[in-house]
């Protein structure tokens, strides 16, 4: 769900969260930074992908 100020809300997989808080505080970015990142790399993963005939 998208808030007014560009904020979000959604829900995830308590473990899930706390390894991507690990990965963000040994990378020295805050979890929100952290999840922006790698939902950017996802996309630029799926889009770089052809779709095999």
């Amino acid at each position: 769900m998208l808030r007014p100020g560009n904020q979000s809300i959604f829900k995830m997989k308590p473990s899930i969260l706390r390894k991507a808080h690990q990965k963000a505080i040994q990378q020295g970015k805050t979890l929100g930074r952290w999840i922006e990142d790698a939902i950017e790399e996802k996309i630029q993963r799926e889009e770089t992908v052809k779709p095999v005939k």
